[in-house]
C-alpha cells in the first residue's frame, strides 16, 4: 500500500483583501512556508514506518513545494488540519476523493469539528493518533476505513522517531519534543484541551538519543512550555543533553511561561538551559491590558515579577521573543503603543497576534455571538480579524492596520540593532546569530509589507 501524507499551507491567500498588507503577507507565507521541517509530517511517517513497516511512505509539504492535486497517486492520503489550514485542506480532500482516492484527516481543528471534517473524508482521527494509527492503515489495507477513530492520550513511551529524508525540500532546523499537556487554563489555549491538564513526559534518554542523532543542527522544541513540565525534570533534562552535546554545536529555541523562571531553582534552570544550547525563548508575554490578562485566565503563568524574568532570561544569554495577543474586546487602541514600548523597555522581540478564537477554547465559546460569519477558518491565522469590538475605534479595519504598524514598527532596523547589542556576551556568538537568523528576514518583510499599503 502506498500512503502520502501532505502538510497544508499555513492560511489561504485571500485575494479580495481590504489591506493590500495583509493579502501580501498570506502570499509570503503561502511562498516561503516556514524554515524548520514539519514536525507531525516526519513523526506520522516514523509512526507509519513502526506500526506498519511494509507501507510505501511519500511526504509533502504543501508550504514549500508545488502541489498537483490531479497527479496525487496513493492508495491513503492523510492530512493533519489546523484551523487555517481547514479551508486548503478541505478543498484538497474534496479533489481527491473524487479522483476516488481514499482521504484520511487528523489534528486538532478535526478533533474539534469531526463531523464538519467527516464531509470531505473517508475517515477522521480524533485526538493524538499513536493508538489508532496502526487500525487505521490496517483496515485501509481491507478497504473497510471507519469513519472515525479516537485515540487517547498513552504514555509518551516507545515512540516512534520522526523519519528523515523523505520531504523533497531543504530545512535549515529540525523539531522535537519531551512532553504533552499543559497545567494552565488559559481561555484561547487549544492545547490543554487537545493533550490533557496533566503533563506525560517522553523518557529524557528517548529525547537526548533523537536530538544527538538528528541530522540537523538547529532545533524546535515544539512543546507548549519548554519548562513547565516540572523544574526538577527540566533542569535534568538540559543537563543531560548538555552532557550529550557539548562536542556537537548543536542549538535549540522553544517556548516557555514565565511563572518557571520565578522559581527557587529559577536561575538554576537558566543555567543549564543555557549549556545544553537554549539559544532564543519564547515567552507568552500576552498582553499589556490587565483586563485581558483576567479575560483570558492568563495571569497564573505570568507569575508575579514577569518583567524580572525577562531580565534574567537575558542574563543568562538567552534572547527572548515575547508572544503578544492584541485587539481583544477588551483591547484599546491605546494598547497597540503599549505593546511597543514595553517591547523597547525590555529590548526583546514581539511577536504579535490578533486574537483568535480558535474552535474548541474557552475564548471560542465566550466569542461566539461577536463572530463574523463572513470569515471563514482561513481567517483565523492570527494575522485577520475574526469577531467585532463595542469601540468603533476598534474596527476590523483599524485593528488590521493597527497590528501590521506595530509589527513594522517592533522590526525597524533601529530597533533590531539595539536589541542584538543588548544581547550581551554570554550569549556569544550563537544567540546572537539565532535572534538575526530570525529578526532580520521579519523585518524586511514586515516592511516591505507596510511601505507597498497605501492603508498603513
Amino acid at each position: 500500500m502506498k500512503i502520502t501524507l501532505i502538510s497544508p499551507p499555513f492560511g489561504e491567500y485571500v485575494k479580495k483583501s481590504s489591506l493590500m498588507s495583509l493579502a501580501r503577507l498570506d502570499e509570503i507565507q503561502k511562498s516561503e512556508g516556514l524554515p524548520i521541517a514539519p514536525p507531525v509530517l516526519e513523526y506520522l511517517a516514523g509512526l507509519t514506518e513502526k506500526v506498519a513497516p511494509d507501507v510505501d511512505i511519500q511526504l509533502i509539504d504543501a508550504n514549500r513545494e508545488d502541489l498537483d492535486v490531479d497527479a496525487v497517486e496513493a492508495d491513503l492520503v492523510g492530512l493533519t488540519v489546523l484551523t487555517p489550514q481547514a479551508k486548503w485542506s478541505y478543498k484538497t480532500a474534496d479533489i481527491l476523493r473524487r479522483r476516488g482516492l481514499k482521504v484520511v484527516l487528523g489534528g486538532m481543528h478535526v478533533t474539534v469539528l469531526p463531523e464538519e471534517a467527516k464531509a470531505h473524508a473517508d475517515a477522521v482521527v480524533v485526538g493524538e493518533a499513536e493508538g489508532v494509527w496502526g487500525d487505521c492503515l490496517q483496515d485501509a489495507k481491507r478497504g473497510e476505513l471507519k469513519p472515525f477513530y479516537h485515540g487517547g492520550q498513552l504514555p509518551l513511551v516507545d515512540l516512534a522517531r520522526p523519519k528523515k529524508g523523505l520531504l523533497k525540500t531543504k530545512y535549515h532546523m529540525g523539531s522535537f519534543f519531551t512532553a504533552r499537556g499543559c497545567p494552565f487554563k488559559c481561555k484561547y489555549c487549544s492545547v490543554y484541551k487537545f493533550f490533557g491538564n496533566n503533563i506525560r513526559h517522553r523518557p529524557i534518554q528517548d529525547v537526548v538519543n533523537e536530538v544527538a542523532t538528528s541530522p540537523y543542527w538547529m532545533f524546535w522544541n515544539v512543546d507548549d512550555n519548554i519548562w513547565g513540565a516540572g523544574i526538577d525534570r527540566s533542569i535534568k533534562l538540559y543537563i543531560d543533553l548538555y552532557q550529550e552535546l557539548s562536542n556537537m554545536r548543536k542549538w535549540w529555541i522553544g517556548s516557555g511561561d514565565l511563572v518557571s523562571v520565578q522559581h527557587s531553582r529559577g536561575e538554576e534552570l537558566l543555567k543549564w538551559a543555557r549549556k545544553s544550547g537554549l539559544t532564543l525563548v519564547m515567552v507568552g508575554w500576552e498582553s499589556e491590558n490587565v483586563d485581558s490578562l483576567k479575560e483570558w485566565n492568563a495571569l497564573l503563568k505570568q507569575g508575579r515579577a514577569r518583567k524580572d524574568a525577562i531580565k534574567k532570561i537575558k542574563d543568562h544569554g538567552i534572547d527572548v521573543m515575547m508572544f503578544l495577543m492584541i485587539g481583544g474586546r477588551k483591547d484599546t487602541p491605546d494598547d497597540y503603543k503599549r505593546t511597543l514600548d514595553i517591547c523597547d523597555e525590555l529590548q526583546v522581540m514581539a511577536h504579535p497576534m490578533q486574537v483568535t478564537p480558535f474552535p474548541g477554547t474557552d475564548l471560542y465559546d465566550d466569542y461566539k455571538p461577536y463572530l463574523i460569519p463572513e470569515r471563514g477558518w482561513e481567517y483565523y491565522n492570527g494575522n485577520r480579524v475574526v469577531f467585532t469590538h463595542d469601540d468603533p475605534r476598534m474596527s476590523v479595519e483599524n485593528r488590521e492596520k493597527a497590528l501590521f504598524w506595530l509589527r513594522a514598527e517592533a522590526f525597524s532596523n533601529a530597533r533590531i540593532f539595539k536589541r542584538l547589542w543588548s544581547i550581551g556576551l554570554k550569549g556569544f556568538p550563537m544567540t546572537h546569530v539565532t535572534s538575526a537568523m530570525i529578526q532580520i528576514p521579519m523585518g524586511r518583510a514586515f516592511r516591505e509589507i507596510r511601505e507597498g499599503n497605501p492603508y498603513v
